[in-house]
């Protein structure tokens, strides 16, 4: 009888343990992201989730704010024509702080709070139990900025699920290299769930992924973390004119309360292809390279720079490969037909063996 028990236990128990086999691979199935639109209906910004309240810089500087959401349409008003900002060097905006820390250890610390962020064109699924392409990102990110010769500390620590405590899980880890590394600048490495063309680039020289900067409105700390946004993106603009989508302003706080310099990098989404992405790492380099540690600063904190051309940097600039038509990537449909197959056939040894359980401990009749 107790055997008969375990059997029927290790059935009800099986669909929850076999939860991470399922979840394992996700296809590209089109996520279901919002369009936003101003007041004259034309379309100036995509995100794959939206609250009323959020906001958002356009690369013109203009401000919106999200008003109303209808059926994953999203209007946004416009709130306020910006002037450029003032590009301020990061050891001019918090000298204070400087003073106190002492001088920039050209250290930057880098983690993943969705680690199952992938590609599909690339990585073949969009989404992944565990460590997905998205970490293949932060490594090319990490490459990179080691050849201006900045220290970089990758951390690699899974905060899986995707869910909504994914941020409290990261915050342990943000909060730990905080206090073992002090860098000058934390980043969280995102992929965003929108159209390709949204993040594509074709400026006749090559062919890269946008990004996007996030920045959390829910931080007590948000005016400083927005500055360095900003500081961040008219630099980016400058140099590398569409190499930022914009600033999105949400309602989280995505653990930027920790210090000023930290924020939330979008680098392309699912639909484009990885290599487009590692393309556009070398040119973020030189911004953050440029604004974290420049030396040629004005009397009044502005960093003078020239339009360029995407630095080599050592890196190789990837040719993308396949179709380059507008949300077409090759998708591979075979991450649920194997973890489902998985399903049936660890089903099936459990039910044998509980069969193979039940005989044994059942009472031959002849014995009687």
């Amino acid at each position: 009888m107790k055997k008969l028990f375990l059997f029927l236990a290790i059935i009800f128990i099986f669909p929850i343990i076999n939860l991470n086999a399922i979840s394992f691979a996700v296809d590209g199935d089109a996520y279901e992201s919002y369009i936003v639109y101003n007041e004259k209906g034309d379309v100036i910004c995509e995100r794959s989730s939206v609250e009323v309240g959020d906001s958002f810089i356009t690369n013109d500087f203009c401000e919106y704010e999200i008003v109303r959401l209808e059926n994953h349409k999203a209007y946004a008003v416009l709130v306020k024509q910006h002037e450029k900002p003032k590009i301020v060097a990061k050891k001019d905006l918090y000298k204070k702080k400087m003073s106190q820390r002492g001088e920039l250890k050209k250290k930057i610390c880098l983690y993943m709070t969705h680690n199952d962020e992938s590609y599909t064109p690339s990585d073949g699924y969009d989404s992944v139990y565990g460590a997905g392409g998205i970490h293949d990102v932060a490594r090319q990110l990490k490459s990179c900025l080691e050849k201006k010769d900045i220290e970089v500390v990758l951390d690699e620590t899974l905060h899986i699920p995707h869910n909504s405590s994914a941020y409290s899980r990261s915050e342990q880890t943000a909060r730990r290299l905080l206090e073992k590394e002090r860098p000058d600048a934390m980043f969280d490495v995102h992929r965003d769930g929108v159209s390709r063309s949204y993040y594509y680039v074709n400026n006749g020289e090559e062919e890269f992924s946008k990004i996007r900067i996030v920045v959390g409105k829910s931080n007590p700390n948000f005016d400083e973390n927005y500055q360095f946004a900003q500081s961040v993106f008219a630099l980016g603009n400058e140099m590398y004119p569409s190499l930022f989508s914009d600033i999105y302003l949400g309602k989280g706080h995505y653990n930027q309360a920790l210090q000023p310099t930290d924020l939330l990098f979008a680098m392309g989404t699912y639909l484009i292809e990885k290599p487009l992405v590692f393309n556009s790492i070398p040119m973020l380099v030189d911004v953050l390279d440029t604004i974290l540690y420049a030396s040629e600063i004005d009397d009044d904190g502005n960093i003078e720079v020239e339009q360029q051309l995407p630095a080599d940097n050592g890196v190789k600039f990837f040719e993308p490969q396949g179709s380059n038509k507008e949300n077409e990537p090759t998708q591979k449909k075979g991450g649920w037909v194997w973890a489902m197959l998985t399903s049936f056939i660890m089903l099936g040894v459990l039910i044998t063996g509980g069969v193979f359980l039940y005989k044994k401990g059942k009472p031959d009749e002849k014995n009687k």
